[in-house]
């Protein structure tokens, strides 16, 4: 053996037994992550931030994934509650935000920076070789996290311009890295201080909300759901625009989706990477309408919004709010698709036809994450009528209320 071959078996590298350790950490900060950006999603105002958490629920699904893969290789089983009681407060904590504002300046100044630090540091200190699938994950998931900490900057540092990081958004901070330090840091082995974090004034205790926010840039929060409202088909340029004023009001799809992710925890966690993939997917298609209108010299934000229909999905359980959404709103909509496509083709609209063929993929993946879930949901609810009975009663609510126009809102 000579000196090279010696100098690098004895640099420090972490074993088996910490990098199991050490994994399920990172992937309990990025599952418990999506969850409390779910829960925070409908309550969250500011449109760039509404978006960053859609995608950072779903970035942080692919995260979780990807460590879930590796961790069902070196431990049984792949998913286990960290034995670090502060480490849960912290991201037990981090939900109890006082606001928008200052869940993401936790979040994304705080956790993130740190996560980013121990996943760089932790690819360098593991075996190179036998634990290269590690790497592999680690390496991936630190590029997503900087450029989404990247996109967050931008948002935060116009949320800091418009005078929205007050004392609560300051103090919830310090709090949050109180909360990192008491529990070693990511990765657990940091000093920690002796005295335990006392909550700051600031500390709000979450609920989830029953109605949807939107900032003040938006002038008009209601309108007719019903089909009454629509230009007819006949006439192309009226009713193509109504159908991409439309699209930039999916945000209510992804904030029921958010709903059902946070109410329900203990579902298989392939649902809930189903999930992440569909409430993203309802971001996306929101930014569809954004960008049709802004593209044509339009502004989205005097579109009607249908906040109502947020309200009116929230008097029911998840099970039934995923039912109306997949075996209602979903599975319907493919007729009216298909024939706008055909109206685009025959117009020339070549941009307004291919919006609408990626929208028809995502929600025909959607139909399949209903037909595949909605089952289990059943079964997970405690509902005690078959799955036809159920799926009949809730599309009869549907038909009568939604499809009507006729909420009863209170």
């Amino acid at each position: 053996m000579n000196a090279t071959d010696s100098a690098v078996l004895d640099q420090p590298a972490i074993d088996i037994d910490t990098n199991r350790r050490l994994l399920n950490r990172y992937r309990y900060i990025e599952h418990e992550s999506m969850r409390i950006l779910a829960g925070w999603l409908p309550a969250t105002a500011l449109f760039e931030l509404k978006c960053e958490f859609g995608r950072a629920i779903w970035e942080s699904a692919q995260h979780v994934n990807a460590l879930y893969l590796r961790l069902r290789e070196i431990q049984s089983p792949a998913f286990q509650k960290p034995a670090d009681p502060a480490l849960l407060r912290l991201m037990e904590e981090m939900l109890h935000a006082p606001n928008e504002v200052a869940l993401a300046a936790g979040f994304w100044r705080v956790v993130k920076p740190a996560l980013i630090e121990a996943l760089q540091a932790h690819a360098t200190a593991t075996f190179p070789n036998t634990d290269l699938p590690s790497v592999y994950a680690i390496d991936h998931i630190v590029l997503d996290e900087q450029a989404q900490s990247r996109r967050m900057d931008a948002v935060l540092a116009k949320c800091r311009a418009d005078g929205r990081f007050d004392a609560a958004v300051v103090s919830w901070e310090r709090y949050i890295g109180e909360l990192l330090a008491a529990a070693g840091g990511v990765t657990g082995d940091g000093v920690r201080p002796k005295s335990a974090p006392v909550a700051p004034d600031s500390r709000r205790t979450f609920v989830a909300p029953k109605e949807a926010a939107r900032d003040a840039r938006f002038t008009n929060l209601g309108g007719d759901v019903g089909v009454s409202s629509r230009p007819a088909e006949e006439d192309y340029e009226a009713h193509t625009r109504m159908e991409f004023e439309r699209y930039s009001t999916e945000m209510l799809a992804a904030e029921t989706v958010a709903v059902v992710m946070y109410k329900v925890t203990d579902m298989p966690w392939e649902f809930q990477y189903d999930s992440a993939r569909h409430l993203y997917d309802e971001v996306r298609h929101c930014l569809i309408g954004f960008e049709w209108l802004q593209k044509r010299g339009g502004s989205p934000f005097v579109t009607p919004q249908f906040l109502q229909v947020f309200k009116w999905r929230t008097r029911f359980r998840p099970v039934e709010q995923y039912c109306m959404l997949t075996m209602g709103n979903e599975v319907n909509a493919f007729p009216y698709r298909h024939r706008r496509i055909a109206a685009h083709e025959e117009s020339g609209d070549r941009y307004s036809e291919q919006q609408v063929r990626y929208d028809v993929a995502d929600e025909t993946q959607h139909v399949r994450f209903g037909r595949r879930w909605l089952p289990e949901l059943i079964k997970h609810s405690g509902e005690k009528r078959s799955e036809e009975k159920f799926t009949a009663d809730i599309l009869d609510i549907w038909e009568k209320e939604y499809r009507t126009g006729l909420l009863p809102v209170e």
